[in-house]
């Protein structure tokens, strides 16, 4: 278990330039980290890539709604973004025994934080973990959340590897992953 606590937390949102969170909030998001990460290291990655995809947990979905995209309905939503159809129905198939829950009702994603929450940890086991481990590049786990549209060495996945810096610092999680 990684051990992350509210105060950890809000000091790396505040190192990552967001405002801190109110204990209730911060209290549902590292409680869901807590149960379902294994290392410090694993963590400050999901947390960097977590405040890249909300803006600090501000945002639980996609601005755009999906605007010009083939995806929407099933835009991003949670603190990870979950976008496709595919990805919705296997999450509502892991979270509620079946399929179709998020697919009739994709707007529960980012109704509320423990949703958001338990979503984006469901996509970080499932989907980047195997991925990325054993977490010693950081760039693989931007690869399997936006690796077609943020490849290595691009701004954007420079500005999520900054962001892992910062958090990994906070919360003295090394050795420091390299960046891709």
């Amino acid at each position: 278990m990684a051990g992350i606590t509210v105060s950890e937390l809000n000091r790396c949102l505040q190192a990552c330039g967001f405002d801190a969170l109110g204990d209730s909030l911060a209290s549902t998001i590292t409680g869901k980290i807590n149960g379902s990460i294994g290392s410090r290291n694993e963590a400050a990655m999901f947390i960097a890539q977590l405040f890249h995809e909300s803006n600090g947990f501000k945002y639980r979905e996609e601005r755009s709604r999906g605007a010009g995209q083939p995806y929407p309905p099933y835009y991003g939503r949670g603190y990870i973004q979950l976008t496709w159809d595919y990805n919705y129905r296997a999450a509502s198939k892991y979270l509620y025994g079946n399929e179709s829950v998020l697919l009739n009702d994709p707007d529960r994603v980012s109704r509320t934080p423990e949703v958001s929450m338990d979503v984006s940890t469901w996509f970080w086991k499932t989907i980047v973990r195997p991925k990325a481990a054993p977490f010693d590049n950081f760039y693989r786990t931007t690869g399997a959340i936006n690796g077609a549209l943020e490849p290595p060495g691009s701004e954007l996945a420079r500005r999520r590897y900054n962001l892992y810096c910062k958090v990994a610092q906070v919360l003295d999680a090394y050795p420091l992953a390299r960046e891709c």
